[in-house]
């Protein structure tokens, strides 16, 4: 894993660079120490009952506003559910603290909740309540100045996306979207320093985070409950074969780690590249029927070069998920899945030992 330097370090090496002044140490302290007490003068224990008091009140406040205006009244529920989003979000730009962030956040699901559902109801059509979920979602996106919002709000516009084209019958093209938005996912991660000094930066993580939640959320469907997932599609509609989305994954993989590697000053062509690359090549080729484990491993790459433990345990515990999928489906005795495991497992170190004797600075940790 990189070496994350201290604050100290970093000062240190940029004062002897010449970029920054001698007492420009003491001004970083002082920002970093003003920071650090800004988000950590309430204890954690405050936030959570403060949160949950914001959750309590807006629970009460929606259940009676339901009870007493919407209850068999479907444009009123549209309605409602408009104006509880559109006040939660002036709400949440009128300030920053812990119970007004959980209630104007509570209060906006309410809304969107409402408002689905009232869509739901009234047109009776679930492609029109996806759709609607989708142009609600991405407004939101952007409007609602809150990183789990915008989270969740990438994560119900690509799911939603995904079944309303299920929904449709374009089963081949519901693959083709899903490794786009995997596309996009990588492009967020990559191009992270250069999106987050942009316009929409507050936008960029939450969205990159979102898109990967939908990724593994489609593919355990499709692997783990694929009668369910295939009983979605409508009639005679088609869809991509396991192998052939795996191959799409895998490229997207293996772009990743070429712009990983062109970042960290890697030659692609040299050893250190072309070892990623044939060993990505063949796990891909070895899990064909199960796409979500090259899926998973490109996201454990981007997790690494990232430094991001969220990304990093997301990825480990769906690169488990799936390959106690890919084993189970393996047409295999029991006899020939253990000599299977044993074999890989074995090669696996073989390649480790190898990592190493070829590139001794991998072991190094400091």
């Amino acid at each position: 894993m990189a070496f994350k330097p201290s604050l100290r370090n970093v000062v240190s090496q940029l004062q002897a660079e010449g970029v920054l002044p001698v007492d420009a140490e003491v001004q970083a302290r002082a920002a970093l120490a003003t920071r650090l007490e800004s988000t950590t003068g309430m204890p954690w224990f405050v936030r959570v009952l403060t949160g949950f008091g914001a959750w309590l009140a807006s629970l009460f406040l929606i259940a009676f506003l339901s009870l007493g205006v919407v209850v068999g009244k479907e444009v009123g529920a549209i309605i409602l559910g408009l104006l509880l989003t559109g006040g939660a979000a002036f709400l949440r730009h009128r300030g920053n603290n812990v119970f007004l962030t959980q209630l104007a956040l509570s209060i906006g699901l309410a809304g969107q909740g409402l408002f689905i559902g009232g869509v739901g109801v009234l047109v009776d059509s679930t492609e029109a309540t996806a759709l609607a979920t989708v142009l609600l979602q991405t407004v939101l996106l952007f409007l609602y100045p809150d990183a789990i919002q915008r989270f969740l709000s990438s994560l119900f516009a690509s799911l939603a996306l995904l079944i309303l084209l299920r929904l449709w019958g374009l089963g081949l093209l519901v693959d083709v979207t899903l490794v786009g938005l995997t596309v996009l996912a990588h492009l967020l991660f990559l191009q992270q320093g250069r999106l987050q000094a942009g316009r929409w930066s507050e936008v960029v993580m939450p969205a990159a985070f979102g898109l990967v939640t939908t990724l593994f959320s489609a593919l355990l469907m499709r692997s783990w409950f694929h009668d369910f997932y295939k009983g979605l599609f409508r009639e005679g509609s088609a869809e991509l074969p396991p192998g052939v989305l795996t191959l799409g994954l895998a490229v997207v993989t293996l772009y990743s780690a070429w712009r990983v590697l062109e970042e960290l000053g890697v030659e692609a062509g040299g050893p250190a590249g072309v070892t990623t690359f044939v060993a990505l090549a063949l796990l891909a080729l070895l899990t064909l029927q199960t796409p979500g484990v090259i899926a998973a491993a490109g996201v454990l790459l981007l997790g690494f070069h990232r430094r991001s433990v969220v990304l990093l345990g997301m990825a480990v515990v769906f690169i488990l998920t799936f390959g106690v999928g890919y084993y189970y489906d393996l047409q295999l005795t029991l006899l020939a899945k253990s000599l299977a495991l044993l074999g890989s497992g074995l090669l696996l170190l073989g390649l480790r030992l190898f990592t190493l004797r070829r590139f001794p600075a991998a072991e190094e940790v400091r």
